[in-house]
């Protein structure tokens, strides 16, 4: 009887998605929302000025959107980006921003034409999309960029 309860949960951990969580895709919102849901994370799914998803995300005191790319028709998309801006009036300088993404990998900043600081990361999810840990970790990743940025600008 054992050896049948092994033989059992072996097969149904083999099966393709069993007791695995499904990777997130950026065919529409709804996997991105489904993994905020499951961490507890505040969010609201809108549309940005083109009808494509975005989400805003309160990421444990983080706010930033979430704009969807490579979208068909507003949806089958194929990536995300993660956006914060920040209103500084042209209180940043361009240099400390240019030597900012020449130290950092991750994330792109800039000012924006009405002197906004700006940083953005990109992230291609394609057809088979990232697996959740590495989604939360991605996240991590960006929280501290935007940590680092936020210093930099002295916000």
């Amino acid at each position: 009887m054992k050896y049948l309860s092994l033989v059992t949960a072996a097969a149904l951990f083999a099966l393709p998605g069993f007791a695995q969580a499904q990777n997130i895709v950026a065919r529409n919102a709804t996997s991105i929302a489904n993994f905020f849901d499951e961490e507890g994370v505040a969010f609201e799914v809108t549309t940005d000025d083109v009808g494509d998803p975005k989400i805003k995300v309160d990421y444990y005191g983080n706010d930033f959107s979430i704009y969807f790319y490579g979208c068909t028709d507003n949806t089958n998309c194929d990536a995300i980006q993660f956006f914060s801006g920040y209103q500084t009036d042209g209180g940043v300088r361009l240099s400390k921003v240019n030597e900012w993404n020449t130290e950092n990998r991750f994330g792109r900043a800039y000012i924006s034409e009405e002197g906004s600081a700006r940083i953005e990361f990109d992230i291609y999810l394609g057809n088979d999309g990232m697996d959740p840990d590495d989604f939360a970790e991605t996240l991590g990743i960006w929280s501290r960029i935007v940590q680092d940025f936020e210093t930099l600008i002295d916000w």
